[in-house]
């Protein structure tokens, strides 16, 4: 593609404009679509859309935190657009129904990947609108109807799930409905962006049908979700579930992590991420001998989770683990999660944010990553 025909510019190759623009914040992209046709047709071309995004993500740049935060100024509590250096807040999250307004309704977070964020109003039921949004760009995309059209029972809770799967370079969201009455059992439900459609999972194993979530902590990474299970006889599980090949699978958990749940004590507290191409287990607990706060951190190789690290924060007791950054940054909520630091699994130098946290209605907190990106631009 030759850029001679930008009126009163000069020739650049393609190739140094291309390495130039990729550099460029989104920001900035969006306003140099407009300086002449062949501009704007190479930011819109999806080489460059996965150039640009291929270039934030291995430099970790143009990354940002994503925190439930408490504001000083209204809304009080709001999903707040942190930097990733400064932390200090860019943008205030708000429902895309109510994109350009500042203020909106209360929302669920239910993943980041690649720039999209997924999210929703306070998630309820089946009919509760979801939507994959790009924050950089303000454009967004709302999931069609559900493909479950007969539920066994009236009472369940939902989960969501949101990731990107490589091999099929599609975007996925997965969709969990518990039900309590009478017989334990679940449904299941895939969403893909190439295709703008829902399947319902029917060849789902009966020993995976009758569990329950142990909580709302749930991943996807690479095509694949993951979640914490209780089965019938109380005992707990990890399951996995491939978006592609549709097939589950169950794991067991270390003997320390189910300690910790069945312990029921506030400060435990599961996190699923991903570290360095691998799917992590971490666990807050305490250290009664010690009095010592920890962070167990386990990885799942090979079909069993073997014990990778412990962190301990001198100084800081009832912390949770929130988040793993692109720059294996952990994300860490304390006292008992009202702020946020950054604690570097590297080097285990601790950065104060300055971030007050605060509570969803569930009482949980949250902080995400997020990258820019254009995904989204072309739809």
């Amino acid at each position: 593609m030759s850029n001679s025909g930008c009126n009163g510019s000069h020739y650049i190759p393609d190739e140094i404009l291309i390495n130039i623009l990729s550099r460029l914040p989104v920001k900035s992209l969006i306003r140099f679509i407009c300086v002449c046709k062949l501009w704007s047709s190479l930011i819109r071309s999806s080489r460059f859309i996965g150039m640009h995004l291929n270039r934030n993500v291995t430099n970790h740049a143009h990354a940002f935190i994503i925190a439930l935060h408490e504001s000083r100024r209204k809304p009080k509590f709001c999903y707040t657009l942190f930097s990733n250096e400064t932390f200090e807040p860019c943008l205030k999250i708000k429902h895309p129904s109510t994109w350009p307004k500042i203020i909106g309704p209360k929302i669920d977070i239910h993943g980041s990947s690649n720039g999209l964020v997924c999210l929703s109003y306070e998630l309820g039921n089946l009919d509760t609108a979801i939507y994959l949004c790009n924050l950089s760009i303000q454009k967004h995309v709302v999931l069609p109807p559900t493909s479950i059209l007969c539920l066994p029972c009236p009472e369940y809770v939902t989960y969501v799930a949101f990731g990107f799967h490589p091999g099929l370079n599609d975007y996925r969201v997965v969709r969990l409905l518990s039900f309590s009455e009478g017989n334990h059992c679940i449904e299941v439900e895939v969403y893909s962006l190439s295709t703008n459609s829902w399947k319902r999972i029917d060849a789902i194993p009966a020993s995976i049908k009758t569990m329950v979530l142990h909580s709302d902590q749930c991943a996807v990474y690479n095509g694949v979700a993951y979640f914490i299970m209780k089965k019938e006889d109380a005992t707990y599980c990890f399951v996995s579930f491939d978006t592609d090949s549709e097939v589950f699978e169950e794991f067991l958990l270390p003997d320390a992590v189910v300690d910790g749940i069945e312990s029921m004590l506030d400060n435990c507290k599961e996190l699923i991420a991903e570290y360095k191409g691998s799917i992590c287990l971490l666990q807050s607990n305490l250290d009664f001998r010690a009095g010592n706060d920890y962070i167990d951190m386990w990885v799942l190789q090979e079909k069993s989770f073997k014990k990778l690290l412990t962190v301990y924060l001198p100084g800081k007791r009832s912390f949770y683990p929130l988040a793993i950054t692109m720059s294996n940054e952990l994300l860490v909520g304390y006292p008992c999660g009202s702020y946020l630091c950054s604690y570097n699994l590297e080097t285990k130098q601790v950065t104060e944010t300055g971030i007050k946290l605060a509570v969803d209605r569930y009482n949980d907190y949250h902080a995400r990553t997020y990258v820019e990106s254009l995904v989204l631009l072309r739809e």
